[in-house]
């Protein structure tokens, strides 16, 4: 479900932004004001396990945090696109498989696979194959530059493979390098606030695309800061973020971003102690940029699985 009305003025704008920082705070604060410790359990630490990129569901929350997967771990995630399937003629599954080289370092490599589902004009599986390569490198900084910071930095590489749907790609290349600062609070256990810095320089490819309303046709630039609070199965996220074409490109435009959402870990029947592999992500987003106002919300199903059995148990993870 996504809703665009048209711009009316700084004064919407402002009533839109302030509306949603509000529902982000709401989400938080009883997060936000426990006192308790951050307690011990395989519920609570799998973020931490799994590496901070666990928690990212594409138009849920977004930002890399620095944590990386452990040594030698491999993991597999699986995102279907259900909204493909009233919108476009092709159903998007997109895969990321993720590798830590080593206790400070992640690879990860994904696509998005798709095939015609036969709601649309052509037939179903009558089309298939993958719009595009992802490809990514994580590294793990500890906290080198500020006390009480964990720092994060990478590269993300996307680039279109053979001749995709001009509905699955914008025909161009990107990469994406960043840098990321994370702190968790002495007083409140479960809340870490973030900020990062951001680029993405693209390059054309001659393959027809399609963009977003709010998609810049250039390279940019930008800053995100946001807030993500850990509670049982739940965490509560908040981004926001400014990005900007005047840097890299000789374009003078900017979009602006607020999302908060939230991200379940589906607990199993048996146990509601332990996670089954299923993820929901639930967000609200409000970005104002060339394409005028847009305010949407978003709903997002997610498959994640371990490839790699380990033969004995990993002690939980608590960060005072």
């Amino acid at each position: 479900m996504t809703l665009s009305p048209e711009p009316r003025g700084l004064r919407q704008k402002l009533t839109l932004a302030g509306a949603l920082c509000a529902l982000g705070l709401g989400l938080g604060w009883p997060g936000l004001m426990a006192e308790e410790p951050l307690p011990d359990g395989p519920r609570l630490t799998a973020p931490y396990r799994y590496g901070d990129d666990e928690l990212i569901i594409d138009e849920v929350f977004q930002s890399h945090l620095p944590g990386t997967l452990k040594k030698y771990s491999l993991r597999l995630s699986v995102h279907p696109r259900l909204g493909d399937w009233e919108n476009n003629d092709h159903m998007r599954l997109t895969t990321v498989l993720r590798y830590g080289l080593t206790d400070n370092c992640e690879l990860s490599a994904g696509s998005n696979l798709y095939f015609s589902h036969g709601h649309g004009t052509i037939r179903a599986f009558e089309d298939n194959g993958a719009a595009d390569l992802r490809l990514g490198v994580k590294f793990d900084l500890g906290q080198f530059l500020f006390r009480g910071w964990d720092t994060g930095a990478g590269l993300d590489y996307e680039i279109p493979v053979r001749h995709p749907p001009a509905e699955l790609t914008d025909g161009l290349r990107h990469s994406r390098p960043y840098v990321t600062f994370s702190h968790r609070l002495k007083a409140h256990p479960h809340l870490r606030i973030f900020v990062g810095m951001h680029g993405d320089i693209i390059t054309r490819t001659g393959l027809p695309g399609t963009f977003g309303k709010n998609a810049f046709h250039e390279s940019s630039s930008g800053l995100t800061g946001g807030w993500v609070i850990d509670r049982g199965n739940l965490h509560y996220t908040f981004e926001a973020s400014v990005d900007t074409t005047r840097v890299f490109a000789r374009t003078e435009e900017d979009i602006y971003t607020i999302r908060p959402g939230v991200i379940w870990e589906i607990p199993t029947r048996r146990d509601p102690q332990l996670m089954t592999h299923w993820q929901v992500g639930v967000s609200l987003n409000d970005t104002y940029g060339p394409g005028g106002n847009s305010v949407g919300a978003s709903f997002k199903l997610r498959y994640s699985q371990e490839l790699k059995r380990k033969s004995h148990r990993e002690p939980a993870i608590v960060t005072p």
